[in-house]
């Protein structure tokens, strides 16, 4: 018997294409809540979350790591930057980035755990989402430092994950089979 919580879990996919739809405050609020509240060592909650709703902002921060990943030695790196369609945030019309304090020993598990339970209450809610790693990489550089101030990152905090957010525009095929021999008992 699955229940409503486990059937979220498991029908949670990452969405890569979004209607240009802006999501509900009260939505927005929610899921910010269940943020919050995911576990964190010691109860230290070492996360700060910043909502940028104005998508230029969301292109201007494409923008500049377009620029690091034409930089790259890599060929293909660079012919991903090279795409038209290039967009860190997948065309969502919002997200919410995670910032973290570095001091602690657990902040990245912590971080991430909160964009779990991000992810999960967007599905609940009927909103798609993407987790996404790979939106900080000017951020990382001393040319893109100015994107730390305009998203107001608090100092001593540095952006470790953003969750790409919104209506969710495209037909999903298949999901992936899980990997084989992830699991060991030992009785």
């Amino acid at each position: 018997m699955t229940n409503e919580t486990i059937q979220t879990i498991l029908s949670r996919r990452s969405i890569r294409s979004y209607e240009a739809k802006p999501v509900e405050r009260e939505k927005i609020d929610l899921i910010l809540q269940c943020g919050q509240f995911a576990p964190s060592g010691m109860n230290r909650q070492p996360w700060h979350f910043t909502v940028v709703l104005d998508r230029k902002l969301l292109d201007k921060i494409s923008s500049e790591n377009r620029k690091v990943l034409l930089q790259s030695p890599d060929e293909a790196t660079r012919a991903r930057a090279l795409d038209p369609n290039f967009d860190n945030f997948r065309g969502a019309p919002m997200a919410i980035i995670v910032s973290g304090d570095l001091s602690g020993r657990n902040t990245m598990g912590d971080c991430a755990n909160a964009m779990e339970n991000m992810a999960l209450a967007a599905t609940s809610l009927g909103l798609g989402s993407c987790y996404i790693a790979s939106f900080k990489l000017a951020m990382e550089q001393p040319e893109g430092a100015f994107l730390l101030e305009e998203l107001k990152i608090p100092q001593d905090y540095v952006p470790i994950f953003a969750l790409a957010l919104g209506y969710g525009n495209e037909i999903l095929g298949p999901r992936a089979a899980r990997k084989e021999n992830a699991i060991t008992f030992i009785e």
